[in-house]
């Protein structure tokens, strides 16, 4: 894996040097320096403010009880957005520069999804909402709900009323009409 990382990182250094020399040479050296310069400085300024606003994003989500999947995923490739700016290199920087579009995100986020939950293993747990990771049903301390819970439960009293059915049994109304239906037979 060392071996495999330290080869695309050589093939990568290769690929941008070659890029740079074709770029100055149909543009000049001065301008391509520029765009160098000018790369490193919109990756300082993603960083600087894309990775607080994902920070934000992410708790504001996790606040309101959203699935908060793909404010992580955004955020994160937001962050590698800034970084591929700031790497001096004209490649590195345009595919930065494509991470920060919103529909290059929406195409590249399941791919990244897949290999995250590839190399992690979380319960799924499957509820009256669907499925959802174990992580978002986690309790709090002695088993209270989390601080920010969604208000989910209400509060309020059950009552038996005749012909209710309870346990898959059928009862009877208590009056002129028939059993009621039920899983289970008929009272």
């Amino acid at each position: 894996m060392a071996l495999l990382v330290l080869l695309l990182l050589v093939v990568g250094a290769l690929v941008e040097i070659w890029v740079a020399i074709r770029v100055a040479d149909a543009i000049g050296a001065l301008p391509t320096a520029a765009l160098l310069l000018l790369s490193a400085i919109a990756g300082v300024t993603v960083l600087r403010r894309g990775a607080p606003w994902a920070w934000r994003r992410i708790a504001e989500a996790s606040r309101t009880g959203e699935r908060v999947g793909r404010e992580v995923l955004d955020g994160g490739l937001i962050v590698v957005a800034g970084l591929l700016l700031m790497v001096p290199g004209l490649v590195s920087g345009a595919l930065g520069a494509l991470l920060l579009l919103p529909p290059i995100r929406a195409v590249v986020r399941p791919g990244l999804a897949f290999l995250v939950l590839r190399r992690i293993s979380l319960p799924v747990v499957v509820g009256a909402r669907g499925a959802g990771w174990a992580a978002n049903r986690a309790r709090g301390p002695w088993g209270a709900p989390p601080t920010g819970a969604r208000g989910d439960d209400i509060e309020g009293h059950a009552t038996e009323r005749p012909g209710d059915v309870v346990d898959g049994t059928a009862r009877e109304t208590g009056g002129d009409g028939p059993p009621e239906l039920g899983d289970g037979p008929r009272g």
